[in-house]
């Protein structure tokens, strides 16, 4: 039996992991990118800028811990979000970010264009 106050360290430990898998500024690019729907690897790298060998990792990664999915097409592979809730956290997270900002300023616009961009994926 864990001592009060521990009983629930394995879950924060898995949420921890989860938001770890987020916290790199090329994953979310990925996660950009395939909130629109489904795409081929090569469809990832041209609208994330990433090198072959970068996306695959940062892919393999994010497969790994089930925030995307893999189907394999001949020999081309295409991901998609595995989960959709993952938008929605995307989206509050922005807005949040975004209402901190400065109201006029283009990292505002920017961000509310991600909004919108998972809003289209949740619609």
């Amino acid at each position: 039996m864990r001592p009060p106050g521990q009983e629930l360290d394995d879950v924060f430990v898995k949420v921890a992991d989860y938001f770890a898998v987020l916290s790199e500024p090329n994953r979310l690019k990925i996660m950009h990118a395939l909130c629109e729907g489904e795409r081929s690897v090569g469809q990832v790298l041209e609208r994330t800028g990433l090198s072959q060998t970068n996306a695959s990792r940062h892919l393999g990664l994010m497969r790994l811990h089930g925030l995307v999915s893999a189907r394999r097409d001949g020999k081309q592979i295409h991901y998609r979000i595995a989960d959709d809730t993952m938008p929605q956290l995307c989206r509050a997270v922005c807005r949040r970010i975004a209402a901190a900002v400065d109201q006029r300023g283009p990292l505002k616009r920017q961000l509310m264009k991600l909004v919108a961009a998972a809003d289209r994926h949740a619609a």
